[in-house]
């Protein structure tokens, strides 16, 4: 009697497990078919590079895609795209959603320049000319600059000090930086319309001095609209001028 329960126990398991085999293998080959591709969001390449990018074919199990994989092939062959989303339909629609990437950035090559993403994002290299708005970057040395890859610097924690910097200019609603020098991190630099030089000290500081830095250049504009020189923030709550002359006298200068 017992044997024969335990046979019956096994045949039932074994029952079971064919069930779910089977129940596996129809979902793998004959349910959730991709019957559509459908991209959305920011038109910036037309749906069939984004959908040749994505590498998904009619007819494929959707969920034997993957969804990373899938959107960071996107990403890499597309520099333009800063992000790319992948959902999946039961109605076997695979929908892709485009984020496009924002040119706020250039290192120059001396010969050329190359355009990055506020985000550290390359997108196009040996560039001639770059067009306004675009913030000049001086940093360690470049150690890959690939469009669609993420920028590499010598030193590591450059292009996290950068995008820290970019979104405090973007949170101050501070406009007109030119240029960005990280290249010493125990001195910030930012150039103010081509004309004033912003030195801002250590890395580690500059979180705290933005609404500072922006009441005094604001401050500049209206008292000295033609002001060429520097002004040094190093200082908690100080700001020193020095005039772009030959004595090269310095005064103080304290924003309300």
């Amino acid at each position: 009697m017992k044997k024969r329960r335990i046979k019956k126990l096994i045949a039932l398991i074994l029952g079971i497990i064919i069930i779910i085999a089977v129940a596996v293998t129809l979902s793998l080959t004959v349910f959730f078919r991709i019957d559509n591709v459908a991209v959305t969001g920011d038109e910036i390449y037309n749906n069939e590079d984004v959908i040749a990018a994505s590498q998904i074919n009619i007819g494929d199990n959707m969920f034997m895609t993957s969804k990373k994989k899938t959107a960071s092939g996107i990403e890499c062959t597309l520099p333009y795209v800063e992000s790319a989303e992948i959902k999946r339909n039961l109605s076997g629609t695979i929908t892709i959603k485009i984020t496009a990437a924002t040119a706020k950035l250039a290192i120059d090559n001396g010969d050329s320049f190359t355009l990055v993403s506020d985000k550290g994002k390359v997108l196009e290299d040996g560039l001639m000319t770059i067009g306004d708005g675009i913030i000049i970057i001086d940093s360690s040395p470049v150690i890959s600059a690939v469009p669609g890859e993420t920028v590499e610097f010598q030193d590591n924690d450059d292009l996290g000090i950068i995008k820290n910097v970019l979104t405090l200019l973007e949170s101050n609603e501070l406009s007109g930086i030119t240029s960005i020098d990280v290249s010493n991190h125990s001195n910030i630099k930012l150039v103010y319309k081509e004309r004033v030089t912003v030195l801002l000290g250590l890395s580690s500081s500059v979180n705290d001095k933005m609404d500072f830095v922006k009441a005094a250049l604001t401050r500049l504009d209206s008292d000295n609209p033609d002001f060429t020189g520097s002004i040094d923030f190093t200082i908690d709550k100080k700001a020193y001028l020095s005039p772009q002359r030959e004595d090269n006298t310095t005064v103080p200068f304290i924003s309300p």
